[in-house]
């Protein structure tokens, strides 16, 4: 039988790469600036930025960082499976309809 809906099909493929994607880059500015930030706590003063709140402010902002970065592959992972699962029911409905 053939696959129909193909274009949801790379929609959801491409909802899934971006996921992952931002999961690696979440993972990475969170180490880099739970590292970073204590770094940068003694040029906060003069010039601003992350480092102004000083080490547990950086700390704060890695950690923000990264509930938001899970927040967001969360919700792009469940709605590429979301589009598989509508295109799963649709595709089993059609397998079922009685032939006349």
């Amino acid at each position: 039988m053939e696959k129909k809906f193909r274009t949801l099909r790379t929609v959801s493929l491409i909802l899934k790469v971006v996921a992952w994607v931002i999961a690696a880059l979440t993972v990475i500015g969170f180490i880099a600036l739970l590292v970073g930030g204590a770094a940068l706590a003694q040029f906060g003063g003069r010039y601003g930025g992350v480092g102004s709140l000083g080490p547990f402010g950086a700390v704060g902002v890695a950690f923000y960082i990264l509930i938001i970065g899970i927040i967001w592959f969360l919700s792009l992972l469940a709605g590429a499976e979301l589009i598989l699962v509508i295109l799963s029911i649709e595709e089993n409905t059609r397998a079922c309809k009685p032939t006349e």
